[in-house]
Formats: structure tokens, sequence, C-alpha cells
């Protein structure tokens, strides 16, 4: 009894000598970035030393600035060639850029496949249009318009006729039709956050969520239990609950964030290719249940513009699983995958 006794008190020493030992409880670090791709990130991961969670908020820190600087298409940097450089050089010359920057034009190319064009990299000109009205609107808002039907016949005309030609061995992008311009808005946050994740991963680090500007991403466990996701509704508190562990997202499309108004009527930002204007097939938001960020954030924008049964479609087409959560302008939700087994509660 006495060297069982002591053998306690030699573990309880040790607890305090060795503190990332298995005895130490994890603690729940957190940090928001706010910043990086015009939103607020938020970070939190389970850790035994302050230390580790520091080191980690850095990292992704870093990389998601440097993320953000690589995709912009509004503004340029000193020294960093991105993809307003790539649309100010359209119709002039190839564009060195960085070989990331090259695997997310490739990923876009691919996502433009994957959905039929419902996401469309290509479709920068009609994109612009959009945004410097709803800029505009926003900014003075009794002076708000939409684009003239001209003005969208003209960039849809461009965008038709785009194309991108990327050369690995030389670690160039070229757009040859002038005018034209990428837009990687559907889809770069979630490629960024799960390229991030990985590399994290990698490092060594786990039990952690990145939520990128409502783009979800999970790994490992919340302390050794499940992570637990949940959708949005727009009219109020949360659905589509679900218990989630290892490398899973979760990404909403909505209409009901970024929006402006005009004589009354409200334009969100998701633009359908088929009409480009914004998306009008009764969604209030899709949600995206996947284990890669990138392709949930390029399927919640493809499904917010299609029909429930062209969605379905879509989706029984894939090479991997996914989940989606439908819901419509009315407030009736429709699940699929988890979200149809039990997983939308």
């Amino acid at each position: 009894m006495r060297r069982f006794t002591c053998f306690l008190a030699l573990l309880f020493c040790l607890a305090f000598l060795f503190p990332s030992c298995s005895l130490v409880r994890p603690k729940q670090y957190s940090r928001v970035i706010d910043g990086p791709f015009d939103t607020a990130t938020q970070l939190v991961i389970y850790t035994r030393r302050a230390s580790d969670a520091e080191a980690f908020f850095d990292a992704f820190e870093e990389q998601l600035s440097e993320w953000d600087k690589l995709a912009d298409i509004y503004y340029e940097y000193d020294g960093v060639s991105n993809l307003k450089t790539l649309n100010l050089s359209a119709g002039v010359a190839p564009v060195a850029l960085d070989a990331r920057l090259l695997d997310l034009l490739e990923y876009g190319l691919a996502a433009k496949e994957m959905t039929a064009g419902r996401v469309d990299l290509l479709l920068g000109p009609v994109l612009l249009l959009w945004h410097d009205c709803r800029t505009a609107g926003l900014a003075d808002p009794e002076n708000a318009r939409t684009p003239t039907d001209a003005e969208l016949a003209a960039a849809a005309e461009i965008a038709g006729r785009s194309s991108l030609v990327i050369d690995r061995d030389a670690g160039t992008a070229y757009l040859p039709v002038s005018g034209s311009s990428v837009d990687v808005g559907a889809f770069a946050k979630g490629y960024a956050a799960e390229r991030i994740c990985r590399e994290m991963e990698a490092d060594g680090y786990s039990d952690f969520a990145a939520n990128v500007g409502g783009n979800l991403r999970v790994s490992g466990t919340a302390a050794g239990d499940p992570w637990t996701l949940s959708v949005r509704d727009p009219a109020g508190g949360t659905v589509g609950r679900t218990k989630q562990s290892g490398a899973v997202s979760l990404v909403t499309s909505g209409s009901y964030e970024r929006y402006y108004t005009v004589d009354g009527v409200r334009y969100h930002h998701i633009v359908d290719p088929d009409t480009n204007y914004p998306a009008a097939l009764g969604w209030a938001s899709v949600s995206v249940l996947s284990d890669d960020a990138g392709v949930a954030d390029v399927l919640s924008t493809a499904l917010f513009c299609l029909s429930r049964e062209a969605g379905v479609s879509l989706l029984s087409g894939l090479s991997s699983p996914v989940s989606v959560l439908w819901i419509a302008e009315d407030g009736e939700h429709f699940g699929y995958g988890t979200f149809a087994e039990g997983g939308g509660s």
C-alpha cells in the first residue's frame, strides 16, 4: 500500500514537472484576425501551452495575409505580382506569379468545369460591374443603380471570349483577351483556408478551428470531443447541427449579408452566369459540409445558382461525398447527405 501511495505521489509530481504530459488537460485559446480578405477570421486551438497557441496564431495570420495579397484583384502591393497585376496585363503579356497563385488559378479552372460554369473565374468583367455599383450604392444610397443592360452585355461578351493560359514551366499566367479579368471571390477564401490548415497540420498542430469569414475548417477534436458545427438561419438562430471530428469544413453562401438596395429592391453579391444578375433561385443560403474547404466554397456558390433538382444532379456526379443544407427565402429547409440523415436538426 505504501509503495502504491508513493507511486501516485510520483505521478502527481511529474504532472507539474512536465506540463505537456497527458495528465494536463489542454486549454482553449482563441484569436480574432481582422483585415485579410476584408473579413474577420476567428481561430481556436486546444493545447497545453500558451506559447504553442501564439505560434499557431502568428503562423496562420502570416499565411492568410500572404494569400490575401496574392488573390487581391483590386489592389497591388510592393514586391508582389498578384491577380490585380494579371488583370492589368490582359492582352499585353504573360505575368510571372507565385506558384501558390498558379495553383489557385488552376483550381479555378477545375472548379469551372466541375460546376458546369456556375463558378467561372473568367466572369471578372461582369462581377466587376456589380462590385463597383454595389460599392457606389452603399456609399451613396440615394444614387444607387444597377449595371445597365448595355454594360452587362458588353462585359459578358468579353467574358465569353476570355481564356486563361498557364505556363507552369515559365511560372506565368496570361489573359490573351484585352479587357478580360479573373475573379476568384467564389472560392479563394475556402481554398486558402484549406491550404493553410493543411500546412498547420503538417507542422504538428491539431485540435483547432478556423472560421475565415464564414468558411469554417476544423481539425482533430475540441479537447477530445467532436466539434459541433451548425448553420446560421437567416431568420434567427442556428440549424443543421452536426458533430464532426477530423479535417472537416462547413461553408455557407447567402444573400443576407452582402447586398445593396436600388429602388427598394435588394441585390446580393452572388451573380448567376446564366443571367449576369444576382441569382434568383429562391435561396436565402446554401451550406456545404465537405472534407475540403475549397470544394465546399465552390459548391456553396454553384448550388446557390441552381434549383434544388439541378443541384442534386450536380452533387450526384461528384467523386467525393458532400452534404448540403438549403434554406429557402420562405424559411423552408432541404437537406442532402448528412443533413438529410438527421444531422439537419
